[in-house]
């Protein structure tokens, strides 16, 4: 009976830390939403730490707040993003919500999207669409970023060259070329704030140069980026990683610029995209995002309501009530003015609530 029971108490243990292997079918299919929290802090973990039968545990981390990570379809790419990617060539696209600036003098990016191929040998990504200075541009790669060699083992040491270019009207060229290496440094445990999950930890290190010329200035220069890590613990069924973690080497640091983990609503937390009400939030729209000195909000009242619109910052702290005035049925537009509301550069959210329904959109203030 001794025997037996040690037996089944080794097994039990080993079941709960098993050496998993990640498999396109671990992949998101077009239509996929996964809700994940984002925090900038990992309080005193060492990222850096991993090996086999290991346990990561992150779970005291705090999110600053939540958003969906969605997968679209092709058939719902709009003009002109649909002329390079349909369903032949494009499994899904998704919000890239790291990248927010581009290094050209005056441009704004409005939003950075990413077009992305899933087959069962590879997980790529072969194009991105910029909406620059309000302008909608879709470029294929002329060599993809090869995301996952599939199946991802533990010890798996992959790597690719990626490169892109694209024209920018009245301004002049963006491009980048860069080299991804992808190494699997662990298995094990990782435990977030949501659960814990048998995992395979998988380390990027990405080094970038930038390819910028000026119409103005009639010439080209390159601009090397920061090395850039990426740590992504997969399991098995959940569509994206359970945790990332974003980081830069400067300085002869590594330092965290952002960290996602799949979870569920959290009451209280500050929401991007995440209605109170999802069949009431004002189909309220936030342009230019990013911006540096102006930003308009607009938003449509389907009836008379008392509205208050505020900015928070990403605590979810009041920095200012723009407004709280009884408006009848309608469109409004506000604009936000950074000089005369006082903020400074960084991330914030800007909230509107009625007495039914509450909308929450983050914006970006750049320089």
């Amino acid at each position: 009976m001794k025997k037996l029971l040690l037996l089944h108490t080794i097994f039990f243990t080993s079941a709960l830390s098993a050496q998993i292997s990640i498999t396109s079918a671990d992949m998101p299919n077009a239509g996929d939403s996964v809700l994940i929290s984002v925090t900038t802090a990992i309080d005193t973990n060492d990222v850096t730490l991993t090996g086999a039968n290991y346990t990561w545990d992150y779970s005291t981390l705090v999110p600053d707040f939540q958003r969906f990570e969605k997968f679209d379809s092709p058939s719902t790419f709009p003009f002109p993003f649909n002329l390079l990617f349909n369903p032949l060539n494009t499994s899904y696209g998704n919000e890239n919500n790291i990248l927010t600036t581009l290094p050209l003098p005056g441009v704004s990016l409005d939003m950075a999207y990413d077009f992305l191929k899933e087959s069962s040998t590879t997980f790529r990504q072969i194009g991105a669409g910029y909406t620059i200075n309000g302008i909608p541009l879709p470029f294929l790669y002329s060599s993809d970023d090869v995301i996952y060699n599939f199946p991802v083992d533990y010890l798996d040491t992959d790597s690719c060259d990626y490169k892109f270019g694209l024209p920018i009207p009245s301004i002049g060229y963006y491009g980048q070329k860069g080299h991804r290496v992808n190494v699997v440094d662990g298995w094990g445990t990782v435990k977030t704030p949501f659960g814990t999950f048998n995992a395979l930890r998988v380390k990027s290190t990405i080094s970038a140069i930038d390819t910028i010329a000026l119409d103005a200035l009639g010439f080209g220069t390159n601009i090397p980026r920061p090395l850039r890590y990426e740590y992504k613990w997969l399991a098995t069924a959940k569509q994206i990683p359970v945790l990332k973690v974003d980081a830069n080497f400067v300085g002869g640091n590594i330092v965290v610029t952002n960290v996602e983990y799949i979870d569920s609503i959290i009451p209280g937390v500050p929401s991007l995209g995440i209605a109170d009400y999802l069949n009431n939030n004002f189909n309220a729209i936030v342009y230019p995002n990013p911006f540096v000195d102006e930003t308009t909000v607009q938003y449509t009242l389907a009836a008379k309501s008392q509205m208050k619109i505020s900015i928070t910052d990403i605590v979810g702290k009041t920095i200012t009530i723009v407004s709280d005035e009884l408006q009848n049925m309608g469109t409004y537009q506000k604009n936000l003015n950074v000089a005369e509301l006082d903020l400074s550069q960084g991330v914030y959210f800007v909230i509107l609530q009625s007495p039914s329904a509450k909308s929450v959109h983050r914006i970006v203030i750049t320089k």
